[in-house]
């Protein structure tokens, strides 16, 4: 059996310790109520109790497939920046890498890179979006 220690206040505002030998902390406080019986007649007539009962949540009869809906959109939507910041900036490497011969403009390399940085623009702060609504 586990061992309890508890310290209590009597009505006097007297500590009260002790140690309790039970298989759980429902049969340490039965044992508790059981040597001090007036104490559970108040605790048993207690109308706070009441007051701190779990009320159930009033919700829509579709709620469930509303949040599913919405997870699977952000699902969906959460990675399209961050895939064409991707593909943009590899298209953008490459284009460099073939124009080494230094004999074609590299207008279009900036225009790829470009659109790249958009990309990675429209990422972080979407990723910052998502870290500053949960804090």
């Amino acid at each position: 059996m586990t061992v309890f220690s508890y310290r209590a206040a009597d009505q006097r505002g007297q500590t009260i310790d002790g140690v309790m030998e039970a298989p759980d902390t429902r049969a340490v406080v039965e044992e508790f109520l059981k040597g001090d019986p007036e104490f559970a007649r108040v605790l048993r007539e207690d109308a706070s109790a009441k007051l701190l009962a779990a009320a159930p949540a009033a919700r829509e009869p579709d709620h469930e497939m509303k949040t599913l809906a919405a997870a699977r959109k952000r699902l969906v939507l959460k990675d399209w920046p961050l895939f064409f910041a991707m593909i943009f900036s590899g298209m953008a490497f490459g284009r460099i890498v073939s124009d080494t011969s230094f004999d074609v403009s590299p207008k279009r390399f900036i225009a790829t890179a470009s659109v790249a940085l958009v990309f990675w623009i429209w990422f972080v702060i979407n990723l910052a979006r998502k870290y500053s609504l949960k804090a």
